[in-house]
């Protein structure tokens, strides 16, 4: 059974945890293996930290709980932050799930704690990025109704190619 609650601070240890052990596994396949290996896990624990001390506007974190025990999270950060988003645009940052645990439904009813969150909170649309390699991570937000809105990026820590995707989830 998947339960989603609100994240604590005392969360982003295992949230940096599954964040990492989500690259090694889920983008070994078009990230060099030295990236893997040198991960700004710091900067992550830094950065999240901070997050859920002082969230930013309508920033929330959602966390990931199967059979009681951490399964993942997701970050959402309302309003977005690219530059040429409209007002009413949120943005999902991160969605990982602990690998061992990948298929058993936690990314699911994260990313729709997401989406009902950002709803909430007055956000008409969501968006995220990912890499434009990532097939499996593409291929689960497309059957949650996510499409390319045409934006790309360089990642600056890869120098791979990330492709935005949208999706509309509430009034305007």
């Amino acid at each position: 059974m998947i339960e989603i609650r609100d994240a604590a601070p005392g969360d982003a240890d295992e949230m940096v945890a599954v964040n990492a052990a989500g690259w090694r596994t889920g983008y070994r396949d078009f990230v060099a293996p030295e990236v893997l290996e040198t991960l700004p896990v710091e900067q992550w624990h830094a950065e999240i930290s901070a997050g859920l001390a002082s969230p930013r506007g309508d920033s929330f974190s959602k966390i990931a709980e199967a059979d009681g025990e951490f399964a993942g999270y997701c970050f959402v950060a309302a309003p977005g932050r690219d530059g040429d988003l409209a007002v009413g645009v949120a943005e999902l940052v991160a969605i990982y799930v602990d690998p061992e645990r990948w298929g058993g439904g936690a990314g699911s009813a994260l990313i729709s704690a997401g989406e009902r969150g950002a709803a909430d909170a007055g956000y008409a649309e969501i968006v995220l990025w990912t890499f434009a390699d990532n097939a499996r991570g593409l291929r689960f937000y497309e059957r949650h109704g996510w499409s390319p809105d045409g934006a790309e990026r360089t990642h600056p820590r890869t120098r791979g190619t990330s492709v935005r995707l949208r999706k509309r989830i509430g009034q305007t």
